[in-house]
């Protein structure tokens, strides 16, 4: 009934409008007559009869191209679009839902034009954001490399744009599938940042994949999603090139100094690193050297054992071989002739018999010392019987020896042997020279792990062991330095008045000298 009524008031006023159209023309109300066609059809739509609905949008377009406003076309294509969607003709919906998106942006650019508001790009944002893109010689892999940069930044402003020129890089070349996929990634990234522009762009072009694909539907989805973008309501919150370019030179100055702190970090770090090197090469090396250096003087001091030891050998085997038969023969000479002499007296017998004694203990004397410089039995009988030997040969009448062993019945070290010998020899006969002593003890023991122990403790006047002097006049310098040739440790404890101990303690990694 509404439309009905409608239908008889149109009837009425349209010949009226139509009876002097110049005049209307002058009054410039052509855009009110188009008005009234557009809303005469959307009553006809509310009642399904969508033909007399695109006649009358038709009559209102007719009035307008010339005289109406570009609003009021707008309107009328829009109306058109929506009234051939609605009979699901798609292909017709979109080619009006098309004219009207088109006199909208040619409105919006004008409006753009008049504000003085055009989008400045700098060369750098631009080459920046598109890295390489050519579209004309640029490949899609070249694209491809750009987009993946870009994703490693998380640039998402680059990323829209990059996805809507590999997408009209697709449609190019026919591949439309290839074409849909990325522009739909770049209506993704475009929404993120509400970049309205790009997601304009992205729609239109996919529009035309569509229609070119024979899909009017998703066409004119596409078309009428850019309509519902570009609404009043729906611009508050989207953003402009410019927007994004001033965010996106802020974002990159941001990066920049954080790239630049990075870059001192990363120099703090290499500074440290190489400081540290240094000090440990520093270190190593010094190690090496006092190794090296060690193992030197443990060289050089094996030496002087070694050379001193062959010298003791060489003077010990003269005595034996030289002047002890010498003596032994003058006293063979000498007993033969007190038998053949006659004697005055027995004054005179005796003081023969005295130069006899005399050569005999000179013979003594001389074998005791080759025995004590070179120690024959060490090498047969053990360090224990040696040093037996050696106190029996020292013990006199003014000094008692105590000497306790335990581990040592059986050779098991030469260089060991010779070296404990020595610096027990050394230690007796500074007690027999200074000490004053009338009692010396001795113990030498080895553990069950060839760890050796040995110690020399005497009851005599002692003396001062912090006196650097009162070592070398003993000779304790050359003890201690060969007790740390076998990589031991020498203690001297002694004080005026009260005796001197002297303690050696010799790993068993000494054995393996």
């Amino acid at each position: 009934m509404k439309s009905y009524v409608l239908s008889l008031f149109l009837m009425m006023a349209i010949p009226c409008f139509g009876i002097a159209p110049s005049l209307l023309a002058q009054k410039n109300k052509a855009d009110s007559l188009a008005a009234i066609y557009i809303a005469s059809s959307k009553t006809f739509v509310s009642d399904g009869d969508y033909n007399n609905a695109i006649e009358l949008c038709n009559k209102a377009i007719s009035v307008l191209p010339h005289n109406g406003s570009q609003r009021t076309l707008i309107a009328a294509y829009h109306q058109l679009g929506l009234l051939y969607e609605k009979q699901q003709n798609y292909r017709e919906a979109l080619n009006y839902y098309r004219r009207s998106s088109e006199i909208s942006d040619s409105l919006d650019f004008v409006s753009r034009a008049r504000e003085n508001t055009p989008e400045a790009y700098s060369r750098n944002f631009m080459r920046d954001v598109f890295g390489s893109i050519n579209q004309k010689s640029e490949s899609a892999d070249s694209i491809l490399k750009t987009i993946d940069k870009k994703k490693s930044l998380n640039d998402t402003l680059a990323l829209s744009i990059n996805y809507f020129n590999l997408g009209l890089f697709y449609k190019g070349k026919q591949q439309l599938a290839q074409s849909e996929t990325v522009l739909l990634n770049c209506l993704d990234y475009a929404g993120k940042i509400h970049y309205t522009d790009m997601q304009n762009s992205a729609l239109t072009v996919l529009a035309d994949l569509y229609e070119l694909q024979g899909d009017y539907k998703k066409s004119v989805a596409c078309i009428k999603r850019r309509m519902e973008l570009n609404n009043p309501a729906n611009l508050r919150n989207s953003k402009t090139i410019g927007e994004l370019q001033t965010k996106y030179e802020i974002t990159q100055r941001e990066d920049q100094v954080l790239r630049q702190q990075f870059e001192i970090t990363k120099r703090n770090y290499w500074m440290t690193g190489i400081a540290i090197t240094v000090v440990l090469l520093l270190v190593i090396g010094f190690i090496y050297y006092k190794q090296t250096r060690l193992k030197q003087q443990n060289i050089a001091m094996q030496a002087i054992i070694a050379t001193e030891e062959s010298e003791r050998k060489r003077i010990a085997q003269d005595l034996h071989d030289s002047v002890s038969q010498t003596i032994s023969a003058a006293k063979m000479n000498l007993t033969v002739i007190s038998g053949e002499l006659p004697f005055i007296g027995d004054e005179q017998r005796k003081r023969f018999d005295n130069v006899v004694k005399m050569v005999d203990d000179g013979f003594k004397e001389v074998r005791t010392i080759s025995h004590n410089m070179m120690p024959w039995a060490l090498n047969e009988t053990g360090l224990a019987r040696v040093i037996e030997q050696f106190i029996k040969n020292t013990e006199n009448s003014s000094i008692a020896i105590n000497f306790m062993s335990r581990g040592f019945d059986e050779p098991f070290d030469g260089t060991t042997e010779v070296i404990l010998y020595r610096v027990l020899q050394e230690a007796v006969n500074n007690v027999l020279k200074h000490a004053q002593a009338d009692r010396l003890d001795i113990s030498l023991l080895k553990d069950e792990e060839g760890n050796i122990s040995l110690s020399i403790e005497d009851n005599g006047v002692g003396f001062d062991a912090s006196s650097a002097q009162a070592k070398r006049g003993m000779g304790l310098n050359n003890l201690q330095s060969r007790i740390n040739f076998l990589k031991g440790k020498v203690e001297f404890d002694s004080h005026p008045g009260r005796g001197t101990l002297v303690s050696v303690y010799i790993p068993f990694a000494a054995k393996k000298l």
